[in-house]
C-alpha cells in the first residue's frame, strides 16, 4: 500500500457519515436549548417559546423528555400560561410516553369562563377534545367534566356555548356511560327517602335535615367551586344546564343544542361533531353565518292601516290610545284619554287622564 492510498483511508476515517452528523447536530441544538430555557426568561418571550415549543423545538431534541420538568412547571401556573404549556405536554404525553398524573385535575381547573375569550383558545377547546378521547377515560371523569362544561354554558358567549354543545356531543357519544345525565327523572326511591326525612325532622334535628337536603327533589349535587373531578359529584348530577340553552336567545345555539337529544349511544346513526368549526367562534362568525344562511320561511306582518299605537284598545278596556298628529290635536276625543309627547331636547313622557 503506497503513501497516496494510505492519505485517502486516513481522510476517509476522519469524515463522519451523514448520520452520524445528524446525531451531533441534535446533540449540539438540544444544550442549547436546555441552556437557553434555565435562564431567567422575560414574560413576553417565555410566552412566545411555550407557543412555538410542541413545532419549532421537540421534534428536532435528541431526547424531547428532558423538556418534562420546563414543561409541568409551566402548566402549573395556570391560566394563559397553562394554555401554552397544553400543546407540548401533550405531544409529551401521547409520542413520548410521559405519565402525568395529575393532569386531567389541572385541565378540570382551566374551565373558567375567561377561558372562552382567550387569545388561543382555538387551540385549547381542539387539545380539550383530544385529551377526552381515550375510551379508557373513568366515567367520573367524564362526567365531571361534561357537567362542569354545561354549567359554563350559563355564562359565557353564544361562540363558547357552541363550543360547550360540541364538546358535550362527543363526550356523551365516546363515553356512553354518562349518558343518564342527560336525562334523569327523580325515582321512586329518592323520593320516598325525601319524605321519611321530612317526617323525622323534629325528632333528629340537623340529622334530619341534611338528609333531606341530599334527597331533596330538584337539589343539583355537582360541586362548582370542587378543583377536583373526583369530589365533584358530578355522577349524581344532570345536564339541566344544557336544556335551558334550547331556549337560547341565539337562534344558532337553540338549534345546535337540540342535536344533544338523539340517542348518541348509536354510534352507527351519529358522528362526532369537528371542534376546529367551533373552536375559533366569535359574535362576528355568527352574525356572518346568519346572514349567508339561507332562509325558507321569514315572519311578516301585514297590516290594513298604519298603526298609530303600540296596544290595541281591547288591550286596555276602559282606556283608548290615541295619536298627536305633531300639532298638538288628536284623533279622536272619548271619554278617557292617554297622551305622550316628545321633544327633540327633552324626552319626557307625561300620561294625562281625563275624567268625563
Amino acid at each position: 500500500m503506497d503513501d497516496k492510498q494510505l492519505k485517502t483511508q486516513k481522510h476517509n476515517s476522519n469524515v463522519l457519515s451523514p448520520t452520524m452528523m445528524f446525531k451531533k447536530m441534535k446533540l449540539k441544538f438540544s444544550k442549547a436549548w436546555i441552556s437557553f430555557l434555565r435562564l431567567p426568561l422575560p414574560l413576553d418571550i417565555y410566552k412566545e417559546v411555550l407557543v412555538n415549543l410542541h413545532q419549532a423545538v421537540i421534534p428536532h431534541l435528541s431526547n424531547p423528555i428532558m423538556l418534562c420538568d420546563f414543561l409541568t412547571r409551566s402548566y402549573d401556573i395556570g391560566g394563559v400560561v397553562s394554555i401554552m404549556a397544553l400543546s407540548s405536554l401533550f405531544l409529551l404525553m401521547t409520542q413520548h410516553g410521559l405519565e402525568y398524573p395529575n393532569f386531567y385535575e389541572k385541565l378540570y381547573a382551566l374551565l373558567v369562563p375567561s377561558i372562552f375569550m382567550a387569545k388561543h383558545r382555538a387551540k385549547f377547546f381542539q387539545l380539550l377534545d383530544s385529551c377526552l378521547k381515550s375510551p379508557l377515560l373513568p366515567a367520573y371523569l367524564a362526567a365531571a367534566f361534561a357537567k362542569k362544561l354545561s354549567r359554563l354554558a350559563l355564562s359565557v358567549p353564544p361562540s363558547g356555548a357552541l363550543v360547550i354543545i360540541a364538546l358535550i356531543h362527543n363526550l356523551l357519544r365516546r363515553h356512553p356511560s354518562i349518558n343518564c345525565l342527560v336525562h334523569r327523572e327523580i325515582g321512586d326511591e329518592t323520593r320516598k327517602s325525601y319524605l321519611k326525612a321530612e317526617e323525622t325532622v323534629d325528632n333528629a334535628g340537623d340529622v334530619a335535615h341534611t338528609e333531606m337536603s341530599d334527597n331533596k327533589p330538584g337539589v343539583d349535587h355537582f360541586n362548582n367551586e370542587q378543583y377536583n373531578p373526583i369530589k365533584s359529584n358530578a355522577m349524581r348530577s344532570s345536564l339541566w344546564e344544557i336544556d335551558t340553552l334550547r331556549h337560547h336567545y341565539c337562534p344558532p345555539v337553540s338549534r345546535f343544542g337540540l342535536s344533544l337529544e338523539n340517542d348518541l349511544t348509536v354510534r352507527a346513526k351519529t358522528t362526532e361533531v369537528n371542534i376546529q368549526d367551533f373552536s375559533s367562534g366569535s359574535y362576528a362568525t355568527i352574525f356572518g353565518d346568519e346572514i349567508r344562511r339561507r332562509v325558507k320561511q321569514v315572519p311578516l306582518a301585514f297590516y290594513k292601516a298604519t298603526p298609530t299605537s303600540l296596544f290595541s284598545e281591547s288591550d286596555f278596556t276602559g282606556w283608548s290610545f290615541k295619536y298627536n298628529d305633531g300639532e298638538g290635536n288628536f284623533t279622536e276625543n272619548d271619554d278617557k284619554i292617554i297622551t305622550c309627547t316628545c321633544e327633540e331636547d327633552d324626552i319626557s313622557a307625561k300620561r294625562q287622564r281625563i275624567e268625563s
